[in-house]
Formats: C-alpha cells, structure tokens, sequence
C-alpha cells in the first residue's frame, strides 16, 4: 500500500512538473547590454519580473520607476552594469503550443540551437502569468502580425528604455504555422531596424511547452548553507539508486528565497538557541524557587551582638 501510495505521488508530481515555461532572451541591433552566467536557468516567474525591471526603466506606459530595481540572485541571463537597452519586446506564445509546427520558435526555445543569449525555465505553465503582470494585449493569430507591429514600433520610437508587450494564443496548427512565419519576420524587421539605427532592442519570447521526461529524485539530503553538492558522489549515488540535488525553492517578490526544507546550517542554530533558551529559563526559575522557599530565620548581625549592645 506504502509503495502504491508513493507511485501515485510521484506520478502526480511528474505530471505536474512537466509543463513548463521557457524566455528566451535576444539582442536585436548593437547588443552587449544582457549577458549569460553559469547560473542554472531554472528561476520563477518573479525572477523574470525582476529581469524585465532590471532591464529596463519603464513600462509600456512610460511610466519611469524612481529607482533602478535590482535582479534575483543566481541567475542564468542579467543585464550589463554600465550598457542599457534602448527598448524591449515581450511576446508571450501561449495555448496549444505544437513546437513541431512551429520550428522557428522551436530554434528559439532550443538551448543547444538557439541563437539566443540565454533562455530562463519557470516550472508550470506561467505564460499568460507572466503576460499577465505586463498588462499585454491577448490577441489571436489572425491579428498578431498588427499588434506585434505596433509594438516594435512604439519601443523603437520611444526615446525611454521602454517595455512593450503582446500575447498570442495558437489554438491549431493553422494558427501556429502562421505564428511561426509572422515572428520570422518580425524578429527580422526588428533586427535591421535595430541595426541601422544603431540600438539594441531586447526580445523576450515567452512560451509554454511540456517536456518529454521529467526525473523525480527518490529523498531529499541534508545540504549546507550554500546548498551545494558534490557532483561526484553525486553520480555514484545516481548509479545506486540514490539522488542527491539541490534543495528546491522560489524567490519571492522582496528577493528572498523560499524553502519548505531547512539546511543543516539552520537545524542546528535552531537546536541551540531553543536548547540555551531551555537551560537559561530552567536555572532562573530554580534560583527563584529556592529563594521564594528557603527557611526564616533571625539574623544574627542585625539582631544579635547589635541587640545586645543597645540592651546593655
């Protein structure tokens, strides 16, 4: 029954980690202003928000923040210190994403294959999320080829580091075909357009798709602070049928990372704080008790040889 229950968790959990969003990342024009890390591409939808913040100064609105916003921490793609965009694109690919019809987003979202400069993996389907935070226009396929355009427009006539937006939903082959060619050419017109003005336009290129195999790890280990592992006793334990990876989490909206699980780090401060907290409150309150308690008697200074002296 045990294992039947855990096969039944592990399915549910396969499945649900299966879908997955992928940004990809492109420098049309110039370039130079985002660049690639070592950092895993694995990140959240608010470790996007916080790229696209960092990236670029305004909103579609051209709404300037006060302030530049800083990026999540370990991540694969972040913005140039001291280059800055002159604009961005977002365009969200969301619905029945068929990447075999579409094989030019298909290079795109490949990171072996894509020309980009690095791509962003959100688990779940958080495409229309991500749009969402944006305010893009959903548009369908018959009319993405308008709205993109005048978006592209409106970034490269902005004089501010602005973000524009749009999403597109595919609901059949004949839709994605179609997709596929019109950001052909989109990207294409961008990227000439970019160039002979001399700017550089970052594309973010959000689509939703589902992975083929999904590894789910069999236990969790105890890792340090840092939450690294040792690659090499890591394959040996792969070999045995036993996992050991990294402790799973998100960044919440203030930049902190979240964790059901706690580090070895943290079980022990915990452990002596609670335990020295203990000890402490067990000696006050014996001092107190055996103070409380403790038996009358005269006092032999002040009523004693004293006493005597004043009687005499």
């Amino acid at each position: 029954m045990r294992s039947f229950l855990s096969f039944a968790i592990t399915a549910a959990l396969s499945a649900l980690a299966a879908d997955a969003t992928t940004v990809s990342i492109l420098e049309m024009g110039k370039g130079g202003v985002v660049h690639k890390t070592s950092s895993t591409s694995e990140t959240s939808a608010g470790g996007v928000m916080s790229f696209w913040k960092s990236t670029h100064d305004a909103d579609s609105n051209g709404n300037t923040r006060p302030h530049r916003t800083a990026q999540y921490p370990n991540m694969s793609v972040v913005p140039d210190i001291f280059s800055r965009a002159d604009g961005g694109v977002v365009i969200g690919v969301t619905g029945e994403v068929d990447l075999e019809s579409m094989p030019y987003l298909a290079s795109l979202v490949d990171e072996d294959k894509s020309s980009a400069v690095g791509h962003f993996a959100v688990p779940g389907k958080s495409g229309r999320k991500l749009m969402k935070h944006l305010n893009a226009p959903h548009v369908q396929a018959d009319t993405f080829v308008n709205t993109a355009e005048s978006k592209v427009q409106a970034t490269m006539s902005s004089k501010g580091n602005t973000l524009n937006s749009v999403s597109v939903n595919v609901g059949s082959k004949d839709d994605a075909a179609a997709v596929d060619a019109s950001l052909r050419k989109l990207l294409k017109d961008l990227e000439a357009q970019a160039s002979k003005a001399g700017s550089t336009i970052v594309v973010s290129v959000v689509v939703d798709k589902a992975d083929e195999k999904v590894e789910m790890p069999h236990r969790r280990r105890l890792e340090d602070a840092q939450g690294n592992n040792n690659n090499n006793n890591n394959a040996n334990n792969n070999n045995n049928g036993d996992y050991t990876y990294e402790i799973p989490g998100y960044y919440d909206d203030n930049g902190n990372f979240v964790t059901p699980w706690r580090t070895i780090f943290q079980i022990q401060y915990y452990n002596i704080v609670q335990w020295t907290a203990v000890g402490l409150f067990t000696i006050l309150f014996s001092a107190n008790f055996m103070t409380a308690n403790m038996p009358l008697m005269p006092d032999t200074l002040l009523f004693g040889e004293s006493a005597k002296m004043v009687a005499e």
